[in-house]
């Protein structure tokens, strides 16, 4: 009797003759791969915010914005958020994701605009991307080093802003001129500056391996909101800084007595700089903010006049908006009065999301501003309890950014429109939900959407004047 038996290697034509038997090296080599991956991948979206995307205008010169979707996709495909998250957490940022291209098509305005609906697309697959890595299923050391990267990432951010705005505006040697670092203009570097100093504050009066990065970091952010003369951001400032100063150690004395010493620390350093050997004669740090007082009725009259057109605009277009880039030439098609074809901007980031894409974009904003706000709410009580101070400090900084942007135009830089994207991690904390098989298609999709806003904002967004189409 004859049997069959294989042959001792295989032929050329068989699969296992080109791609060799999978020894326990190769096993090896593909864990490691698969574990490390999503830390390369997210650092390396951490780092490029850090320094190109925030020094670049904001992230509105060419190409910045573009390397930035491109950095998220591979983040995305490496971390696969839709594996540990629910789809009530991903259905309102694929929400947002989807109305802002759906605004590039259908708005007045089309394909002028389409770098802001890159910059949308942006925020919205990092939240997930980070949300999971920062506190998806894996064990509790490599979390801890994780959201301590993040918190490196913010805080090194800040410091580096301050210092980009600190020597031109020394050099000048005018205290009364304005202080705007890299996204020149002094209100966006104000609320920068300010969310990133609550948050530094709050690890500083925290204690552990962060605690010096934090006594420095968050001196230097409280000066450089000073030298802002940005009002919403020192008003922002106090308030965060209030916020974390109740909450955080629960009932310990200790922490709240380093933020208080910190916060001190800031006002002496804003004393400090302001005269020799800086300046030639001490000035008061407020000095710019003095000089610039009897506009402040003013401004807030104007806010009141942009919002109410803001409104006009959207009774307009309700489902598309105007498109990006549309608000001065919508403003002039409606008859607004005195204020037609007088800004860009609305000055608040909701409104202008309704004047920008109408409910294909404003309802989704609405909807994640809500669903994360509940979130950070329910978590507090027992965050309070505990005496965690990070998440003390982020859940202030969220809430100053997201205050601040309902007062300014802080969402047109790109950089600023993913720091809230970056600082609510940390505020939510670990999830630790286990991963659980998906289809490709989330992925997929998070991928041709990113890759599609890398395309649209290869040209930066400079330009702010969208005819209406």
């Amino acid at each position: 009797m004859t049997t069959l038996a294989p042959p001792a290697h295989p032929t050329p034509h068989e699969p296992g003759a080109t791609a060799g038997p999978l020894t326990p090296q190769r096993l090896g080599w593909n864990r490691t791969l698969r574990a490390w991956s999503p830390d390369v991948a997210v650092v390396a979206l951490l780092a490029w915010w850090a320094t190109y995307l925030t020094w670049g205008t904001g992230g509105r010169e060419p190409r910045l914005l573009s390397v930035a979707c491109v950095l998220a996709a591979l983040a995305w495909v490496a971390v696969r958020p839709e594996r540990s998250l629910s789809r009530w957490a991903l259905l309102p940022v694929a929400a947002l994701a989807v109305g802002a291209c759906l605004v590039v098509a259908f708005s007045p305005t089309g394909w002028a605009g389409r770098d802001d609906a890159g910059a949308w697309v942006l925020a919205a697959a990092t939240g997930p991307v980070l949300l999971t890595w920062a506190g998806g299923p894996v064990d509790s050391r490599r979390i801890e080093l994780r959201r301590t990267l993040l918190v490196v990432a913010l805080l090194g951010a800040g410091g580096a802003q301050f210092a980009a705005g600190w020597l031109p505006w020394w050099g000048a040697q005018d205290p009364a001129k304005l202080f705007q670092g890299t996204f020149y203009w002094h209100n966006q570097v104000g609320i920068f500056l300010a969310a990133i100093g609550v948050l530094a504050l709050a690890v500083a009066g925290s204690g552990g391996p962060l605690a010096l990065l934090g006594w420095v970091v968050a001196p230097l952010c409280v000066a450089g909101t000073f030298f802002s003369t940005s009002r919403g951001s020192q008003l922002s400032l106090l308030l965060g800084f209030a916020l974390v100063l109740a909450l955080i150690g629960g009932r310990a004395v200790l922490p709240r007595v380093k933020v208080l010493l910190t916060g001190a620390l800031g006002v002496a350093v804003s004393v400090v700089l302001t005269g020799p050997p800086f300046f030639a004669e001490r000035v008061s740090p407020a000095a710019g903010t003095a000089a610039r007082s009897e506009s402040f009725v003013g401004n807030g009259v104007t806010r009141l006049e942009d919002w109410a057109a803001a409104w006009q605009v959207f009774e307009r277009w309700p489902l598309t908006g105007a498109g990006f880039d549309g608000f001065r030439a919508a403003t002039e098609a409606v008859g607004v009065g005195h204020r037609a074809g007088r800004t860009a901007y609305v000055h608040n980031g909701f409104l202008q999301g309704l004047t920008d894409g109408g409910l294909l974009l404003g309802l989704p904003l609405l909807l994640v501003t809500l669903v994360l706000a509940v979130a950070v709410c329910r978590g507090l009580p027992s965050v309070v309890r505990r005496g965690e101070g990070v998440r003390v400090g982020a859940g202030a900084a969220l809430l100053v950014l997201v205050l601040h942007s309902g007062m300014d135009f802080d969402w047109a830089y790109p950089s600023l429109l993913l720091l809230p994207a970056l600082v609510a991690p940390l505020a939510l904390g670990p999830h630790g939900r286990p991963r659980r098989p998906v289809a490709w298609w989330p992925t997929a999709l998070a991928v041709a959407l990113l890759v599609t806003g890398a395309w649209w904002a290869w040209g930066g967004g400079l330009s702010l004047n969208a005819p209406l189409g």
